[in-house]
């Protein structure tokens, strides 16, 4: 687990007291007060052409951490956000992203076309990873 997914579940942890219950085939730490009323929003990034196989391990975490009411986005080919040069494919990525987080503040949802417009990769994966070993 990512440390810094690790402080978050450290940092929630005092929500919950010690005494357990089970949940279908696990346990969980019964929470001081009802939380069922947040939502919960993960963005997770990758330096892969794709998100298959990549994020699975961040998003079963967080997942039963958070098992209600929750959004996830996982991006590949993150790192080209940072390039200047690869704006022609990043510039409407982050279109697409402002949109979702416009509809996520009305709606408190995302449409399944645009999550899945969002977290698709922006270049073919041979044409990306040819890229990312051009410098090796």
């Amino acid at each position: 687990m990512p440390a810094s997914l690790k402080a978050l579940m450290d940092r929630t942890l005092p929500l919950s007291n010690m005494a357990m219950q089970k949940v279908g085939d696990r346990y969980e730490h019964v929470g001081q007060a009802d939380f069922s009323h947040l939502k919960y929003f993960m963005i997770c990034g990758c330096g892969f052409p794709n998100s298959r196989q990549n994020f699975e391990p961040a998003v079963m975490q967080f997942k039963l951490c958070f098992p209600c009411d929750h959004t996830i986005i996982t991006v590949p080919e993150s790192p080209m956000f940072n390039a200047i040069e690869a704006a022609v494919v990043t510039a409407p990525r982050l279109e697409l992203i402002k949109k979702a987080g416009r509809q996520y503040t009305e709606k408190g949802e995302i449409e399944a076309t645009l999550l899945a417009e969002i977290t698709s990769p922006m270049l073919p994966e041979d044409q990306y990873a040819a890229i990312v070993n051009s410098g090796v």
